[in-house]
């Protein structure tokens, strides 16, 4: 992603797009896409509305950008994460873990932050194609030689939205994590060589 996609969505930043921005994530994790206006981001941000304007056209482009500021925050603390680890089961776990768990502590902490994980808004599916990737990397080799007979993006699109799927099913954070943790296993398991 480019350098637009890498605030970090500080208080602290210099720029006034990092103070909108910042207070945007603010207002979308607390109140949700529907119940945020322009409004409130501009008075987060310290700044008026007509200057919140000047830096993005729409609250939609603003919560693209937060979408994906956040994202790319997320993959990099989930590439820092796997340098150390070795074998798929560890890598892929500790990636779906950190990356599934996010939001449901999220919605957990703040309900209307649902927004951020609905798949109505183009940049939440930009989110979700990019960690497909993410796992399809990761299991590529494993599910290329595997008997299946799936791809590994095939493979990516069931884990990433099988995860979906279960956070609708999830009693609370531990019952999600002892969930996600099932459902890697499962399609490590499955991709392994046959030792017939």
């Amino acid at each position: 992603m480019g350098k637009e996609g890498r605030h970090r969505l500080t208080a602290s930043g210099d720029s006034k797009e990092d103070r909108a921005l910042a207070a945007a994530e603010n207002a979308f994790t607390r109140h949700g896409y529907a119940r945020t206006t322009m409004g409130d981001i501009a008075h987060g941000a310290g700044m008026s509305r007509p200057a919140l304007y000047l830096l993005f056209p729409d609250k939609d482009a603003v919560f693209s950008r937060v979408v994906g500021c956040l994202d790319d925050r997320k993959h990099d603390e989930i590439r820092t994460a796997l340098e150390g680890l070795e074998g798929l089961e560890a890598r892929l776990s500790r990636a779906c873990l950190d990356w599934g768990l996010h939001g449901v502590e999220l919605a957990a902490a703040h309900p209307e932050s649902a927004d951020m994980f609905d798949l109505r808004f183009p940049a939440v599916r930009k989110v979700y194609a990019r960690f497909e990737e993410l796992v399809a990397g990761l299991i590529a080799q494993a599910a290329t030689t595997s008997s299946i007979g799936a791809t590994p993006h095939e493979l990516a699109r069931i884990l990433v939205y099988g995860m979906r799927g279960l956070l609708s099913t999830a009693a609370d954070v531990d019952d999600m994590r002892r969930l996600l943790s099932m459902h890697v296993s499962v399609l490590v398991q499955a991709i392994k060589p046959s030792t017939e």
